[in-house]
């Protein structure tokens, strides 16, 4: 049997999108109970470095191209026409929209450009609305990353349940493997500058990740002195940030800390050296960083936003969507909680965070869509 991955999102961008996609062809290919598939990976400009060591039965494709719609909706396809597979499986986005064959399986991981549209360019919010459509017509398979995501999928865009896999994010191998190694935790306190103590967001910073409203608690906090410590703001830039810090006055804006990407190998220490750990947004169809927060024993406070109460379940502080007094509330609710209390909420955080597990969901996507 032949099964061909895109890897080609790769080559754009690594958000929680192309981790998935990473993570899960990483655990389908070194498989050792089903030799008998043989995987073609297919990549934009470049194999990633980490498939570059690879077993026999893998075969990798390399497309070059340099416009992102040309080559996803153009040059991708055209290529896919010419290899023979059994299934097509596209991990981060869907099938292009000129690709027909029965045997594509989508990945969809939100229903984000129906449920909360103005959070995106307009443009996109179209382009993704016609691409979930032409991905679900007929009776192709759809894997998603939560219930709450089927439930949307299944709701708006007529599919069967049965047509529709949930495939769980896992936690990387930076955070399940950890061990802690005291001059990585320095490093990483050097590169990112961070404080001594401070709350921690980590996320694209763009409008549907909702740091305005962190910020503005925060602002009100320290105000009302009854918060004493820094807001660090760890992630790449998406668009529309400057818009999000308009309006801040100098006291706020002097206890805001932003780090830019963070590298994995330092990524845990980031988390680790938090007093807690703040997820406002209002969409998510899964919601890694959460989790990895908790996997590093650190109280977590989210919003109650779409799938969060599913994969966070009751090791998380939750505050209602978009209001600031409840987060308020609950920041300071947690930043004084008693120590007992406080190693309670750890563990059980920890013990959450290991539910989800890369193996574990590859094998659930390999056993429900490869048949």
């Amino acid at each position: 049997m032949k099964v061909l991955i895109d890897l080609t999102s790769l080559a754009d961008n690594f958000s929680g999108i192309e981790r998935f996609a990473l993570s899960i062809t990483k655990v389908l290919i070194s498989d050792p109970s089903r030799n008998d598939i043989e995987y073609i990976l297919v990549f934009k400009n470049e194999v990633h470095k980490e498939f570059e060591k690879r077993s026999e039965n893998i075969k990798c494709v390399v497309i070059n191209g340099k416009n992102k719609l040309v080559f996803n909706q153009i040059q991708l396809p055209l290529k896919l026409l010419t290899i023979k597979a059994d299934y097509y499986l596209f991990p981060a986005f869907p099938a292009p929209f000129f690709f027909f064959s029965k045997k594509a399986i989508s990945t969809i991981h939100d229903m984000g450009c129906w449920d909360c549209p103005s959070k995106n360019k307009k443009y996109m919010t179209l382009y993704f609305k016609v691409m979930y459509r032409k991905a679900a017509h007929g009776h192709k398979k759809i894997a998603t990353v939560s219930q709450f995501s089927k439930d949307r999928i299944t709701k708006i865009l007529k599919k069967n349940l049965n047509e529709v896999v949930v495939v769980y994010d896992g936690l990387a191998d930076c955070f399940a493997n950890f061990k802690y190694e005291i001059k990585q935790d320095m490093k990483a306190k050097e590169a990112y500058g961070l404080p001594d103590n401070y709350i921690l967001c980590l996320s694209t910073l763009e409008p549907r990740k909702n740091m305005r409203i962190l910020i503005d608690a925060f602002g009100e906090l320290v105000k009302e002195k009854k918060l004493d410590t820094k807001l660090v703001l760890a992630g790449r830039k998406g668009w529309l940030m400057d818009d999000m810090l308009l309006n801040l006055d100098e006291q706020t804006a002097k206890r805001i800390h932003f780090t830019g990407f963070v590298d994995d190998y330092l990524l845990p220490y980031v988390y680790r050296n938090a007093q807690v750990f703040v997820f406002p947004s209002v969409y998510e169809g899964f919601g890694i960083p959460p989790i990895e927060a908790m996997s590093m024993g650190i109280p977590v406070i989210s919003s109650d936003a779409a799938s969060l109460p599913e994969i966070l379940g009751d090791s998380a502080f939750y505050f209602t969507n978009q209001n600031v007094g409840e987060l308020k509330d609950q920041i300071v609710n947690v930043m004084n909680l008693p120590e007992k209390r406080l190693e309670i909420i750890k563990k059980a955080g920890m013990k959450r965070a290991q539910m989800f597990n890369w193996k574990i969901e590859a094998m659930k996507l390999r056993d429900a869509l490869f048949i």
